[in-house]
């Protein structure tokens, strides 16, 4: 007889909308959000993961921002259409980080932005606007790869993120600068100025095995960094499959 698996100890939380979720698991994070008829979500799609099986919960697909906004996320490594749920009792969605890591609710107040990694956004209330932004400095951002496109969350409301690995935090000063391999920014405040650099010296392109490009970060604002990158896990397992030597 298989025993009942016990409930996680993830304790209940509530957004100032009144939003109720929670947050379980600490490697593969799943956040869990109560809905009914004053509170809906969207996601990009093919990022709802389950939810409660139930007519009462309408699912709407969209392209938010007409044909050209839907588009600009699609080059921004998101999907074209938006998927929009709403209920009229209460009803739960839940939504999976796609990458060992933590998931990050971000409390937005009505103007209040944030900008992230392109493939940061996991899901938000309706409220919230999700917008493609790009580096200041285009031609840097076309050769600077996953560095050039990101995406602005703006309130109010309430959304998450997912953060690949840990999340270290920097609070940076006027004029103070950080040189970070882009796929490490996981987001950061708009006061922030981004901008993608090359690697100066021949010698350092041929030989330091570092990336050729790097996001400048320059205050003041706050920055997070992913501890751990896609690219970088991909490079590794990929050392492994046969017919590599």
């Amino acid at each position: 007889m298989i025993p009942d698996l016990p409930t996680p100890p993830e304790e209940d939380r509530v957004a100032r909308s009144g939003l109720r979720y929670r947050i379980i698991g600490k490697v593969q994070p799943t956040v869990i959000l109560d809905l009914d008829a004053r509170h809906g979500v969207f996601t990009d799609a093919g990022g709802l993961s389950w939810m409660t099986p139930t007519p009462t919960i309408s699912m709407t697909t969209n392209m938010q921002g007409g044909l050209l906004g839907g588009l600009t996320r699609a080059f921004s490594g998101g999907t074209v259409f938006l998927i929009h749920l709403n209920t009229s009792s209460r009803r739960q969605a839940a939504f999976c980080a796609d990458f060992p890591g933590r998931i990050v609710p971000l409390e937005l107040d009505a103007g209040e932005s944030i900008i992230t990694h392109k493939h940061a956004f996991l899901c938000a209330e309706s409220s919230v606007n999700l917008a493609v932004t790009f580096t200041r400095r285009l031609g840097a951002g076309l050769v600077g790869g996953d560095g050039f496109v990101l995406q602005k969350l703006t309130g109010p409301g309430l959304a998450f993120v997912e953060m690949d690995g840990d999340a270290i935090e920097y609070r940076l000063s006027p004029g103070d600068t950080m040189l970070v391999e882009p796929g490490h920014v996981a987001m950061f405040d708009p006061s922030v100025e981004f901008s993608i650099e090359m690697m100066k010296g021949i010698r350092n392109l041929l030989f330091s095995g570092e990336s050729l490009f790097f996001a400048k970060l320059t205050g003041p604002g706050r920055v997070w960094l992913n501890s751990m990158t896609v690219s970088k896990v991909a490079h590794r397992v990929g050392e492994y499959l046969p017919g590599k030597s």
